[in-house]
């Protein structure tokens, strides 16, 4: 059985909300963070080797580190929630479900990166997500988690949601910061890259939803601990959208080690193919993926 650290409170009733969230332990890691120094977070994340949960997997330690710290310039985290490649779900579910889990890494990134203003930018299709998220933002300012001197550290931090308008090339991160300025959503050339010119030409970084939720397991155990999951460069866990013909659609939590046939074949994981029937093929990513034939696996 995989271990699980993003999802291993999903199950509880009323996780979504701050109380029941708080009861299992959240917001420990942050409290932990804010007694860190800002680099000393940043080598927890380089020590973890966590790569990117949105698809390109560059190594979010080193991607944080090309941040520009320009004496005087605000700097931005912006959190990419425009989850829009065919069949993919687990952004959602994290937000939909673990609102909570969200935000405390969005603290604790937000810390690490000097960001007082961040952003969720969500795609137009999640109609129902920004009230959630908004509710437990909400949640997190009345319990002193956001807003001015969290916790007495000196630390500000607002957090904002903005609905996209459902237009696939948003999920590009310079098109997502041009929609986000309130521009048609088209890709920016590069260099400069957002680290160095990014929302409002100010340093910006771009992390996915999973990403950034990752954060909060790998302050809890360390990055070290959370290096020994997983195999060779993937390390950690990964939440995997499952769907298709198979006995048992979700959103579930694996490392690295498990081969394909088990995650599909397992009865904790998909169930098998419907009606007994055998796998032909399945598509492992986004729609920019080949399909795989099974004989590959």
């Amino acid at each position: 059985m995989s271990k699980k650290l993003l999802l291993k409170d999903a199950h509880i009733e009323g996780i979504r909300y701050f109380e029941t969230y708080r009861k299992q332990g959240g917001y420990t890691a942050a409290e932990k963070a804010l007694k860190m120094t800002p680099d000393e977070i940043l080598e927890e994340v380089k020590a973890s080797g966590l790569r990117g949960r949105g698809g390109a997997g560059f190594p979010t330690g080193m991607k944080w580190s090309f941040l520009a710290k320009p004496e005087g310039v605000p700097r931005h985290l912006v959190v990419n929630a425009d989850e829009s490649e065919p069949g993919t779900f687990k952004d959602r579910y994290l937000m939909e479900f673990l609102p909570h889990l969200l935000i405390e890494g969005m603290l604790i990134s937000s810390y690490c990166l000097g960001s007082n203003v961040s952003y969720i930018y969500i795609r137009g299709e999640y109609s129902w997500i920004p009230d959630i998220l908004e509710e437990a933002i909400e949640e997190a300012k009345v319990a002193g988690f956001l807003g001015k001197n969290i916790l007495g550290t000196g630390f500000d931090l607002e957090i904002y949601v903005q609905r996209g308008a459902g237009a696939y090339i948003c999920g590009e991160e310079t098109a997502l910061l041009e929609s986000l300025e309130g521009k048609r959503g088209n890709p920016r050339l590069k260099p400069p890259f957002p680290a160095v010119k990014g929302l409002w030409e100010r340093p910006t970084v771009v992390n996915n939803v999973e990403s950034i939720a990752a954060i909060v397991p790998i302050i809890d155990i360390t990055g070290a601990e959370y290096a020994k999951i997983g195999v060779g460069r993937s390390t950690g866990t990964k939440l995997i959208s499952a769907c298709g013909n198979i006995n048992k659609p979700g959103v579930y939590e694996i490392d690295m080690t498990i081969t394909v046939e088990e995650f599909i074949y397992s009865d904790e994981y998909c169930g098998g193919i419907k009606d007994g029937k055998k796998l032909k093929a399945c598509i492992p990513g986004g729609s920019s993926v080949p399909i795989v034939p099974a004989n590959y696996y």
